[in-house]
């Protein structure tokens, strides 16, 4: 081999190599930038050099301050109630088991008994007693006959706390009523202030009314079986 034809492969060795294309399509061109966000209201007033305009989103603040303490109050008073009808059904579910047995004559004329009973009892010992062993052996009939009393007195303990339980309810589904009332009107007047704001700012019509959430009532608290047991202790008394 010559010399001329070893420095022809010497060169060719030196020389880059042809860059390869990647298989595949061409990759896409980037895509164009998003168009900017149109700004908020907030972002508006806060612009805005006109103090009329940052006056009337305070008071729409303000407006939206005594809004949500309604709906505070509203949650709170929600809660109330679902407790008062959970702890109904639970009353009136041991009031049924009550009167299955219940005779109501007997039980009246029962009650009078031990009433008269005690009274007769505590009048004694409070006039007659000549010794502190009578003395003790009265306060444990008068108690004795309480405990019987109490007993007797069960049945119409328990329909009087329903009675009292239903004017609970009453009375707290007309409060909800007038809150929510409330919530309706505060609406309508932020309304009409957001429109005034949309015009003094030069926006289009486009809605941005106060949203209107439901509020969800909570669900019925869980009265189990030690929780009834309890009400009927108190109720005994």
């Amino acid at each position: 081999m010559d010399n001329k034809e070893t420095e022809a492969k010497k060169e060719a060795a030196k020389a880059p190599e042809t860059e390869k294309k990647p298989d595949g399509p061409a990759p896409a061109t980037p895509p164009q930038a998003d168009q900017p966000a149109r700004k908020s209201l907030e972002q508006l007033v806060s612009e805005s050099n006109n103090e009329e305009i940052k006056a009337l989103k305070k008071e729409i603040d303000e407006i939206k301050k005594g809004r949500m303490a309604i709906i505070i109050k509203l949650k709170e008073l929600r809660h109330r109630l679902g407790y008062k009808e959970a702890e109904l059904v639970a009353i009136e579910k041991l009031l049924t088991i009550e009167k299955q047995n219940d005779d109501p004559n007997a039980r009246s004329k029962r009650i009078g008994y031990l009433k008269h009973l005690k009274n007769r009892l505590e009048f004694k010992i409070s006039t007659e007693v000549s010794s502190q062993a009578s003395e003790r052996d009265l306060v444990r009939k008068i108690n004795e006959v309480s405990l019987e009393l109490n007993e007797a007195l069960k049945l119409v303990r328990l329909q009087r706390k329903v009675e009292y339980i239903k004017g609970d309810i009453t009375k707290y589904e007309g409060e909800l009523g007038g809150l929510n009332k409330q919530i309706d009107e505060v609406d309508v007047k932020l309304d009409d202030k957001y429109r005034s704001l949309r015009k003094m700012l030069g926006i289009g019509h486009e809605k941005h009314l106060q949203k209107k959430r439901p509020i969800q009532p909570p669900s019925m608290p869980e009265i189990n079986l030690e929780d009834i047991a309890v009400i009927k202790k108190k109720g005994a008394k």
